[in-house]
């Protein structure tokens, strides 16, 4: 019967770990994964390198559109938008080639989960 006991404690803890690490683990390895990859919209967008790769975005975007570009001119938007008034700090946000780029792709009007009936 002690048998028995243990060989169902031990499958408990088996799948307690399982779940643990699923619900627990697994979301914090991937967060850490993403930094390292990383949206140029974290906080590191201050450093010299991050404000020199969406500056190299903005012009391959320009000069050869696609829907990831759509995606990330809407972003690099957002975000001058969210931090206006630090356009110094953010030379992208005063390129015009975004707002005309969203303007001739027709993506200024376009809103996600807007709701609505």
């Amino acid at each position: 019967m002690n048998r028995k006991g243990g060989l169902i404690t031990g499958v408990i803890l088996a799948v307690s770990s399982a779940f643990f690490f699923i619900f627990i683990g697994f979301p914090l390895f991937n967060s850490q994964s993403g930094d390292q990859a990383g949206s140029p919209f974290d906080n590191s967008i201050q450093s010299p390198e991050a404000i020199s790769t969406i500056a190299n975005d903005i012009d391959s975007c320009v000069t050869s559109p696609t829907s990831d570009c759509d995606q990330e001119m809407a972003q690099v938007e957002k975000f001058c938008q969210q931090n206006k008034g630090q356009e110094q700090n953010y030379p992208f946000c005063t390129d015009s080639r975004v707002s005309i780029y969203l303007e001739h792709r027709n993506m200024a009007q376009i809103t996600v989960n807007g709701g609505g009936s």
